[in-house]
């Protein structure tokens, strides 16, 4: 069977059956995009059948000596093409999978990074110092990150109607569409109020959205974490949009 089809396939099973989120289904297309595109160099036939464990081992030299990935990003594209040939198994499109003998490289060990205090601080105020029509906006985004926890995804999917001024709570629906409610407060609750106000009349349900409308994305989140990152004198620290949200935690 081509391993195209195949590919289609799966990922109609992670959404359809296994309620993967779009970000997730993204992340499974680029690791194979570098998959079928490593075959196509090495002029093996994309047929699922014919696919053997030598040539998953040379895909992975290859990812390490001449692409350059890390550690967790060898492991992260195992474990998507383990996924895929479980499938394969599980529709009895292959006999046997050929990563049964691969086993992932054991992570690195690193210090974790957290951000301090005072960096925080400086990274919040940044928009505002900087100015323009989005620095509330920002600035909200950024505090959000750093005093409830809530994933990316998380982040650019909040509607208004989450956010309980009354309670000071916010609602999110996380992985699993597992619902949790994270309680906000001060200075965040009234940032998020002063710019929800600044749009009135609320035309759209997202909270955090473009100038002219619409939902931001994630990349636009990280597109502004880089440049406040800078602004405020925190280049080169290996902070990182997840780093920021793990602040909560420490």
């Amino acid at each position: 069977m081509r391993l195209d089809d195949c590919y289609n396939e799966f990922l109609d099973y992670l959404g359809s059956e296994r309620d993967a989120s779009p970000y997730t289904i993204a992340g499974y297309k680029t690791d194979f995009k570098f998959f079928f595109a490593f075959l196509s160099r090495e002029n093996i036939p994309l047929l699922a059948e014919v696919i053997t464990t030598p040539d998953i081992r040379r895909y992975l030299t290859y990812l390490k000596s001449e692409k350059n990935y890390s550690v967790g990003t060898i492991r992260r594209k195992i474990h998507s093409l383990k996924s895929f040939y479980n499938f394969l198994l599980s529709q009895e499109y292959v006999n046997k999978s050929p990563m049964m003998p691969i086993t992932a490289p054991k992570d690195v060990d690193k210090v974790p990074i957290y951000m301090q205090p005072e960096e925080i601080i400086r990274l919040i105020n940044a928009p505002v110092r900087r100015g323009g029509e989005n620095a509330l906006r920002d600035k909200c985004i950024l505090e959000t990150y750093a005093f409830t926890g809530i994933r990316r995804s998380e982040l650019v999917s909040m509607d208004f109607e989450d956010l309980d001024f009354k309670n000071y709570t916010l609602k999110v629906e996380g992985k699993g569409k597992k619902e949790r409610v994270i309680p906000i407060s001060e200075p965040l609750i009234s940032d998020l109020w002063a710019y929800l106000n600044s749009r009135l009349p609320l035309t759209e349900q997202a909270v955090f959205t473009w100038s002219e409308g619409g939902r931001i994305t994630p990349r636009t989140v990280n597109r502004m974490f880089t440049k406040y990152i800078k602004l405020a004198g925190l280049e080169g620290k290996g902070y990182t949009p997840h780093k920021l949200r793990h602040y909560v935690e420490c």
